[in-house]
């Protein structure tokens, strides 16, 4: 079993718990997200197969219990795409993601990454399908259908154009 930092809504660790744990009673536990983007600045959205294939990150993933944030996207870059590419910061943010209906909530770290042009996805056990779609195209499709997409993308895209002032916010 994967063991979690259990945080309060300021990031501090209070306690560890576990993925079904924290999930069940609305426990607060770190996660990371990593943008992809094609050398078109489309972004790849993850088929998420977990939530019956809501859109979502590229790639995300718990961290672990001790680990940082920083190492967790890296893992999980490595583990779900293949990727050994440079990750840029863009926010550290709490993610309250029970409007979905589920008993989630996160304190996310998300990272943009632009992969060199010999990089190619190749679907996995963990990751089957991406869909490159540019930024307006995503925010359209969540104005329209957000039930299409994770509550933590929901979340994350928000946070993403906010901080990248980006003009589709």
């Amino acid at each position: 079993m994967e063991y979690f930092d259990l945080v309060d809504e300021n990031d501090n660790v209070i306690g560890v718990t576990n993925k079904k744990e924290s999930h069940e009673n609305s426990g607060i536990h770190r996660v990371v997200a990593v943008y992809v983007f094609d050398s078109d600045n489309k972004l790849y959205i993850q088929k998420h197969l977990k939530s019956g294939g809501l859109f979502d990150h590229s790639i995300g993933g718990h961290v672990h219990q001790g680990e940082t944030y920083d190492d967790a996207a890296k893992r999980e870059a490595n583990e779900e795409l293949g990727l050994r590419e440079p990750l840029m910061k863009i926010s550290t943010f709490y993610s309250d993601e029970r409007f979905s209906g589920l008993n989630l909530r996160h304190f996310f770290t998300l990272y943009e990454c632009h992969p060199s042009p010999s990089w190619k996805f190749h679907p996995n056990d963990e990751v089957k399908e991406l869909v490159p779609l540019s930024i307006p195209e995503i925010v359209a499709m969540m104005n329209k259908e957000p039930k299409k997409f994770t509550g933590g993308f929901l979340n994350s895209m928000q946070k993403y154009l906010k901080q990248t002032k980006n003009p589709n916010s």
